[in-house]
């Protein structure tokens, strides 16, 4: 059976300073699921988590796929192995699925992680990296999210990461029908953000790495170019960031230049209501220097920070989480259950081939008593001979894995061994 593990690392291990370094740009990904030295493989990243999964039929050692990931991101084994998980077999299964429903999520429910699964799956699918094991797996979870978004209410009441940045930008402005706000990164995440930001504002700025993807959204905002940012940064009151970057796009000084604070007081009692601007960086690697926090009257605040109020609806999902967690263990019970006998397969093929090839050997000795049979009714007997035999295969190899466990049939088969014996 070929053997299924993982290597990851999350915001539950590793706080986003350490996950930032573990961005894995686009086409390293291309070029690793298309030059792969596993058997399968597919890679998951996310601004909460980066993971790799790898089918294999040889063992894989814990360090082995750590490096690999270390690798893929140009990063020291040595410095960052402790901030790794790695499983195997089942315990890779009941992972994908408690990720894929997002149920390991900062947010409970949310519904990002579902749509970057598919996209992670769908890449690795089309390079061809990935084979029956992890298509299988991946193709499990997320039929089983699907169940769980259409049979609860958990979505209902989850909140993505956007959602949260909301929550926060809510608690900081009592109102922000008269305050502005400025989307750096119109991608999916904040192209979400821009939807919960209509809501309540038709003052909206918005850039994006491509201008012309930005001016998409001018009938709703007003489009700014990317090296105009500073320009538009001073003014506004929410700055939510959700590029993808390498280098920070803002930094401390030039941020300060802009933002008429200079030289006031830093006392937070003084930051007037009209004097605060508010940070929400999304991105990861970060989009800003954490530094930016520092400036008077100025919050700053990363993906890790949004976790300190995902408790508000942690009450209201409980009933509903119940419910996703018993469609969740069908599903995984299901991709068990096929994993388990997929090893039961090769087993029995095994033994049909053999009753097959016994039964040629069997025809073939009675042919040589008879060596002036004509061709044809010599034809006739050995396909008697295999045919009898497939049939015997059928009514007592693959019948028995039908109706009973993968254990039962192991037991099964290792009767048949002794007895051949």
């Amino acid at each position: 059976m070929r053997k299924i593990y993982m290597a990851g690392m999350s915001h539950k291990v590793a706080e986003i300073a350490v996950r930032e370094k573990f961005y894995i740009p686009m086409d390293v990904k291309t070029e690793a699921l298309g030059h792969s030295p596993f058997d399968e493989l597919l890679i998951l990243a996310t601004c909460n988590r980066t993971e790799v999964y790898v089918a294999s039929d040889r063992d894989i050692a814990e360090a082995e796929l750590v490096q690999y990931v270390c690798k893929l991101a140009g990063q020291r084994f040595e410095d960052f192995a402790k901030f790794f998980y790695f499983k195997t077999g089942d315990d890779v299964a009941h992972h994908v699925m408690n990720v894929s429903a997002g149920l390991d999520s900062v947010a409970v429910g949310e519904d990002q992680i579902l749509h970057q699964i598919g996209r992670a799956y769908e890449t690795a699918h089309n390079l061809h990296a990935t084979g029956n094991s992890l298509n299988k797996l991946f193709q499990g979870a997320i039929h089983t999210t699907k169940r769980i978004k259409t049979e609860t209410n958990l979505s209902k009441l989850s909140c993505n990461i956007p959602f949260l940045a909301m929550k926060q930008v809510q608690r900081t402005f009592d109102d922000l029908e008269n305050r502005s706000v400025y989307i750096v990164g119109l991608g999916e995440m904040g192209s979400l953000m821009l939807k919960y930001v209509q809501e309540y504002t038709t003052n909206i700025f918005a850039s994006s790495r491509t201008f012309a993807n930005a001016e998409k959204f001018a009938d709703v905002l007003t489009p700014v170019k990317l090296e105009d940012r500073y320009k538009v940064l001073g003014k506004c009151d929410v700055v939510v960031l959700c590029s993808i970057c390498q280098e920070p796009l803002i930094t401390k000084d030039e941020f300060e230049k802009v933002t008429e604070l200079v030289g006031e007081p830093a006392e937070p009692a003084e930051v007037t209501d009209r004097r605060k601007r508010l940070i929400i960086d999304l991105g990861s690697p970060r989009n800003a220097v954490a530094s930016i926090g520092e400036i008077p009257g100025v919050q700053y605040v990363c993906v890790d920070d949004l976790e300190k109020i995902v408790s508000e609806n942690r009450r209201l999902r409980m009933v509903e989480l119940e419910a996703a967690q018993k469609i969740l263990k069908e599903g995984l019970d299901e991709f068990l259950q096929w994993y388990r006998m997929d090893e039961v397969s090769k087993d029995i093929r095994v033994h049909a081939d053999r009753m097959v090839a016994t039964a040629n050997e069997e025809s073939e000795k009675l042919l040589r008593s008879m060596p002036d049979l004509p061709e044809n009714e010599r034809e006739r007997i050995r396909m008697m001979y295999e045919r009898f035999a497939k049939k015997m295969a059928n009514d007592y190899l693959y019948k028995v894995k039908a109706g009973n466990s993968p254990e039962d049939v192991k037991v099964f088969l290792k009767c048949l061994e002794a007895s051949d014996e």
